[in-house]
């Protein structure tokens, strides 16, 4: 009997240890470019429930495109910019459904750079790795189901994050030792990730674009977030940033916003209203740097004091933006 429990005993052990030791290599392995997300992540989670009145989805176009602190600045808009790296819009969509756990905006701006795309039958990437940093809750659920099926592995993989970057050996660095050790400070941008390089870009004219209409799943997360949305009275705005290459879905996205009582701006034909130059407002090809951002907000942050009805947050002493000019 002895015999037999110190078996017993010493397999809940070392199952324990193979775990704990699963998980911790997992971390070792992750996608470095990852940290900053789950810091961005973290950092939405501290602040003060319903204090945000407008936030930001959608991906680093978004993430490195709006600067919420501008919008406070200039209009006394409190605005949180909830975007991460690459994000699919069913990706977006469960970022804005984790937001409104804590959060009762009046609007919220989705920038639809990738609208078509939907993460759904895949097996594990950086994306949905970071959405790991989210807490469970029905919603996310849901999103992972969409994105892995009945597939086991990819459940596994997820929750053991070895089993899908075990092949990334190779790139361990100093970095992979010090898990969120480098990384932004979120709360004093209000969830910006900001970049100063200056990089010109042709930006070309969008009446050349190729249009394309969007796919079924791709509308079907659209009416889940125009519904959420809409139970709970927020304002949906969607927009496009403009790159150095064309974008498809312009049209789709015009039509879309219209019959379902949305905004839609499409940036690239705002170049003159918001004043975002080629020459000196991008970071890259892909991306507007910290100049180009500003004028985003100012732009969107116009657009909404003059539609909406929003708090200036000016006249609350001691608000979060406040304490970020401090």
């Amino acid at each position: 009997m002895k015999k037999t429990l110190k078996r017993l005993t010493g397999c809940i052990v070392t199952l324990f240890l193979t775990a704990v030791i699963s998980v911790r290599l997992g971390v070792l392995v992750r996608p470095l470019d990852t940290d900053d997300a789950f810091n961005a992540i973290e950092t939405f989670h501290g602040l003060p429930e319903d204090s945000v009145e407008v936030i930001g989805y959608g991906s680093s176009r978004m993430w490195r495109g709006f600067d919420p602190m501008e919008m406070y600045e200039k209009y006394g808009i409190g605005a949180y910019n909830y975007g991460c790296n690459w994000q699919s819009i069913n990706t977006t969509a469960l970022f804005l459904k984790d937001s409104l756990r804590t959060q009762s905006p009046k609007v919220v701006l989705i920038e639809t750079s990738f609208v078509n795309e939907v993460l759904q039958d895949v097996d594990m990437d950086g994306q949905i790795y970071y959405t790991r940093g989210l807490p469970e809750f029905e919603g996310k659920r849901q999103y992972l189901r969409q994105c892995f099926g009945d597939d086991k592995e990819r459940w596994l993989s997820y929750y053991m994050p070895l089993c899908a970057f075990h092949d990334n050996w190779v790139n361990i660095s100093q970095g992979s030792f010090m898990e969120n050790a480098d990384v932004t400070d979120f709360y004093g941008t209000m969830g910006f990730r900001k970049f100063d390089n200056v990089t010109p870009v042709e930006v070309p004219d969008p009446s050349g674009f190729e249009q394309c209409g969007l796919s079924p799943e791709a509308y079907a997360v659209l009416d889940d977030i125009v519904s959420v949305c809409k139970e709970k009275n927020i304002d949906v705005i969607f927009y496009t940033v403009p790159v150095g290459g064309d974008y498809l879905y312009g049209d789709a996205m015009k039509r879309y916003a219209k019959e379902n009582g949305c905004v839609y701006f499409n940036l690239f034909e705002y170049m003159e209203e918001t004043g975002i130059d080629g020459a000196v407002d991008f970071n890259d090809p892909s991306h507007l740097n910290g100049n180009g951002s500003k004028k985003l907000a100012d732009f969107l942050g116009e657009y909404i004091v003059s539609h909406y009805d929003v708090t200036d947050m000016r006249t609350i002493k001691d608000n979060p933006w406040e304490k970020n000019l401090q």
